[in-house]
């Protein structure tokens, strides 16, 4: 479900604390807020602002751009914020406060928040980039279309059912884009074909796996789970059928008493015949395989 959140009543959005602001200015808040990404779209004058992360955001993973203006980001306690030029920073899930420090008359920035499961999904190894030097500059052009989008979904209105599933699911692969153009530098990010053979090796006993379940395990659309299939020259149901056979061969070939029936149901597959059919296309098929009663 879409969740909006508007302010600009001289006011703040929520979790935040205005310490400082001239009298006669406004600050303006847009957002859409998903079940693990939270769009955020502001404009504010010169102020400083607390962001109180309570129980409800402090786990998650923030990334802040700097549009217009100049803007600062500073952690109240001791952990650092991870920041590359120009005026991009990332919150790191599990953090506690942070002030946001507007300089400049005009501010304007855009703030992505992830959730930790979908960011450790993304960067598992993220801190390895705190070690990293940070000082190269970001292809900023890169990143308009990623911004722009999140512009657009925190000013939408009215959406349908439809709508909104269609924007979950661009919000989530949009995140984990700015997240590896932004941070994911030098980090062994795992292609996302590797990922999904890994998803199918750990789940191919289950009869109902299907590509809907592994695009929502890795939070992207199901279209591009099925790019990246067929940039790898295979499809979602072949990978399936090969993990089984596997591992129906090695069942075969470690527990020779079991029947078809049983190794059929260890590996996943929806009946005795469809077993079959797998080996067959191996050309593992043996004398007796034939028989209804194995």
């Amino acid at each position: 479900m879409l969740e909006r959140n508007d302010s600009s009543d001289n006011g703040r959005p929520r979790n935040s604390r205005i310490r400082t602001l001239p009298g006669n200015k406004k600050m303006t808040v847009r957002s859409a807020i998903f079940p693990e990404v939270s769009l955020y779209h502001a404009a504010l004058p010169d102020a400083v602002m607390d962001w109180q992360r309570g129980d409800d955001v402090a786990e998650m993973a923030t990334m802040i751009f700097s549009l217009h203006g100049h803007v600062e980001i500073s952690m109240v306690n001791s952990k650092r914020i991870l920041r590359r030029n120009p005026g991009v920073f990332l919150v790191p899930p599990n953090t506690g406060d942070v002030v946001v420090k507007a300089i400049a008359p005009s501010n304007e920035l855009i703030a992505v928040s992830l959730s930790s499961r979908l960011f450790a999904t993304i960067l598992p190894d993220y801190k390895t980039f705190s070690m990293m030097g940070t000082n190269s500059e970001l292809d900023v052009v890169s990143l308009q279309p990623l911004l722009a989008f999140v512009m657009s979904a925190c000013n939408l209105r009215n959406q349908s059912t439809q709508m909104v599933e269609t924007l979950q699911t661009v919000a989530n692969d949009v995140a984990r884009s700015l997240l590896i153009a932004c941070f994911g530098q030098g980090m062994s990010v795992m292609p996302l074909i590797e990922r999904v053979r890994k998803y199918i090796a750990g789940n191919y006993t289950d009869s109902a796996l299907s590509v809907i379940k592994t695009a929502e395990h890795e939070n992207v659309s199901v279209r591009t789970v099925q790019l990246a299939l067929q940039e790898a020259d295979t499809n979602f149901t072949a990978l399936v059928r090969r993990a089984r056979t596997e591992a129906a061969l090695e069942l075969r070939k470690s527990q020779p008493s079991l029947t078809l029936m049983e190794i059929a149901d260890r590996c996943g597959f929806g009946s005795v015949s469809s077993l079959r059919r797998a080996l067959k296309f191996q050309g593992e098929m043996r004398h007796g395989d034939e028989d209804s009663n194995c």
